[in-house]
């Protein structure tokens, strides 16, 4: 990497892991957890950063040498992207069980400081392990607290842009055609 002269066309990746943050930071700010919210701000600098040799040997047939320095252009695909996903969820569970109870307890403490006290609840989690195999947007809504349909389609497509869950088929209801969704069966931690 030290011989590569040039810039890495990774501007594809950057944009997916900044969609990637966004979906979590939403789920940090729906559970009130300003721990969460940092821990975040880390992980795609560091997911990138260690994609990014493999991206570069993945792609070394477009390569070539001037000098003492290698250089090329090549575009970034969607096995690219796959390892660097898998890279920052790896990041942000790593984050989670080393810093997250440390991280809580410096927002509580400074919390506490002004004679306020904020209980943290895991609720993205809670009101995913509540939905049931199959559901519906109204289970979601239900599940999610959502007072509205847009709100519930939104967070569905989040979980489906994260695997958590995949459209299983359509029904109708009253002349009404309406998506079924199913989980994945992947955790969400």
């Amino acid at each position: 990497m030290d011989r590569v002269k040039g810039e890495l066309t990774v501007q594809k990746i950057v944009d997916e892991l900044y969609d990637w943050t966004a979906r979590r930071m939403a789920d940090a700010k729906e559970n009130n957890s300003k721990a969460d919210e940092m821990l975040l701000k880390r992980c795609a600098y560091h997911g990138l950063n260690f994609a990014a040799p493999f991206i570069v040997m993945r792609h070394w047939a477009d390569i070539h040498q001037d000098g003492q320095y290698w250089c090329g252009e090549f575009e970034t695909d969607d096995v690219d992207w796959r390892l660097t996903e898998l890279l920052v969820t790896i990041q942000y569970a790593c984050q989670r069980h080393y810093f997250l109870a440390m991280a809580e307890k410096y927002f509580d403490d400074q919390l506490r400081d002004i004679s306020v006290n904020a209980h943290r609840q895991q609720k993205t989690i809670d009101a995913f392990n509540s939905l049931p195999e199959e559901f519906t947007v109204e289970d979601a809504k239900r599940c999610f607290s959502l007072t509205n349909e847009p709100a519930a389609r939104m967070k569905i497509s989040r979980l489906m842009k994260d695997h958590f869950v995949e459209k299983a088929g359509d029904f109708v209801e009253n002349g009404t055609t309406k998506a079924v969704f199913r989980k994945t069966g992947r955790v969400m931690r």
